[in-house]
């Protein structure tokens, strides 16, 4: 039907066009006109079809792209907000590197570019430890149970696909929390365990302080007054306090 629809509408539109040039030679007589109009409108199509497909949908095709991230750093700052903050608090509580990270990662507002790009490169590179008991361990599982929902409603939401890493760290949140609540009762986690679900812990430890870093610098270059309370948040830095002196 709607083949249909716009076969009629071109044949249309070429008949109305044959009429108008016929009506402006019956007034003007001036067919050398007409043919040289017609000429030059065929030599501006190409031009025309270059500025549409090439500059206007490259232009709206970056405002799409640009609305979209702008909705995944929202997502983003959602989870921080919600669960990641708290569970790199409930993870840098049981590193026994912390003040080396924390010295690292205390970000503070005279952070440029360089020293983001530092930290990037520090998150992904250092050899990420954690030393959980059995307490530290039932701790982390009912902070992730009770978060469970809102983590299930973000993996749902289609624009995680412009976000591989952002994914990939909610794949692993859940990994963690899927092998703990395998776990009939975690009181009575043998060694081996504990050894597995630290290893689980270390994977979205890692993923999440990287994505942290992302975030803290878009914070920085595009909402100072969100990243001076994640700054005052910050889970690496034991003397981060939320009031202002």
């Amino acid at each position: 039907m709607k083949t249909k629809q716009h076969k009629i509408f071109w044949v249309s539109a070429l008949v109305a066009s044959i009429l108008m040039y016929i009506v402006q030679y019956a007034v003007f007589n001036d067919y050398l006109g007409i043919i040289n109009s017609f000429l030059g409108k065929i030599a501006f199509v190409p031009i025309q079809v270059f500025l549409i497909t090439v500059v206007i949908s490259g232009i709206l095709s970056d405002m799409e792209k640009s609305a979209r991230l702008e909705k995944l750093n929202i997502l983003i700052g959602t989870f921080f907000s919600e669960t990641g903050t708290k569970s790199l608090k409930y993870f840098s509580k049981i590193d026994p590197n912390i003040e080396e990270i924390g010295n690292k990662l205390k970000v503070t507002d005279s952070w440029v570019d360089e020293d983001f790009k530092n930290a990037l490169n520090y998150a992904k590179d250092r050899d990420y430890t954690l030393n959980a008991s059995k307490e530290d361990i039932i701790k982390i599982y009912e902070f992730l149970s009770k978060n469970k929902e809102f983590l299930m409603r973000l993996l749902e939401n289609p624009n995680l696909m412009e976000h591989e890493h952002f994914t990939e760290l909610l794949r692993a949140v859940f990994h963690l929390l899927e092998e703990l609540e395998s776990r009939e009762n975690l009181h009575e986690s043998s060694d081996n365990d504990i050894m597995h679900l630290n290893g689980d812990m270390v994977r979205s430890y890692r993923l999440i302080t990287i994505e942290w870093v992302n975030y803290m610098k878009y914070l920085k270059n595009n909402y100072p007054y969100l990243f001076s309370l994640a700054m005052r948040r910050n889970p690496f830095d034991k003397s981060a306090k939320t009031s202002l002196k």
